[in-house]
């Protein structure tokens, strides 16, 4: 369970990239595995249905 959203000062610059692409729209695994990994971790994102998708905190960190 999150205790606090991540901050955008945690992601490298990729990995916030990274972010940024999945809050825009479904994709599908094109993210580098070890940052998807990272991703998912810290809550940002989740995979389902055979794709990625930010979860709120995820929008929210993209959107900083």
């Amino acid at each position: 369970m999150m205790k606090r959203i991540p901050g955008r000062d945690e992601l490298t610059p990729s990995e916030f990239l990274s972010l940024c692409l999945a809050a825009e729209a479904f994709m599908s695994r094109m993210i580098p595995s070890s940052e998807r990994k990272h991703l998912v971790e810290l809550g940002l994102i989740q995979e389902t249905m055979g794709g990625l998708m930010p979860s709120l905190a995820g929008t929210i960190v993209s959107r900083s």
